[in-house]
């Protein structure tokens, strides 16, 4: 077995040289203004490194520096939508639970610790009443002989309780 050290410069190029779908763009040609040339390119050959001109190169190299202020802001633009969509995705799986103060809940078991947990233990545990509603779905509860539950509990350990 290879020791980390060894393996670590290859990770990262890879990880440089590799396009991201966030933004569109390899960090290595965001951060350097040109497209890597690949180790194998160099040893195996390749219609860019055959075609290698150098008064070509230094052309081409100005262009792609003045382009480069241009490419970051594409890329960082790509990169705020891709974020949104992503942030869209996946508020629009989470299901919003409305429970109001005063209302019976039920508490999952497993968020509390109180029993162990096994193949057939129990999976909701209570009732409970709602005593406080808290801002971002966090709730403070008591037990029906009217002692409260130490800590909020957040909307997804809790369910509705109809008797």
């Amino acid at each position: 077995m290879s020791n980390w050290v060894d393996e670590f410069p290859i990770v990262l190029w890879s990880y440089r040289t590799t396009g991201r779908s966030s933004m569109g763009e390899m960090p290595f040609s965001l951060t350097y203004g040109t497209e890597a040339v690949l180790p194998l390119e160099i040893v195996a050959g390749s219609l860019r490194t055959e075609s290698f001109e150098e008064r070509d190169n230094e052309e081409g190299r100005r262009q792609d520096l003045d382009m480069l202020d241009e490419r970051r802001d594409d890329a960082q633009v790509r990169q705020a939508l891709y974020k949104s969509c992503t942030e869209n995705y996946y508020n629009h799986q989470v299901r919003v639970k409305n429970l109001k103060v005063g209302e019976w809940v039920l508490r999952k078991n497993d968020s509390g610790h109180v029993e162990p947990l096994g193949k057939l233990s129990v999976t909701w545990e209570g009732p409970y009443k709602i005593v406080d509603a808290q801002k971002n779905g966090a709730y403070v509860v008591e037990a029906q002989d009217g002692h409260a539950i130490p800590r909020t509990w957040n909307a997804q350990s809790l369910r509705h309780f109809y008797s």
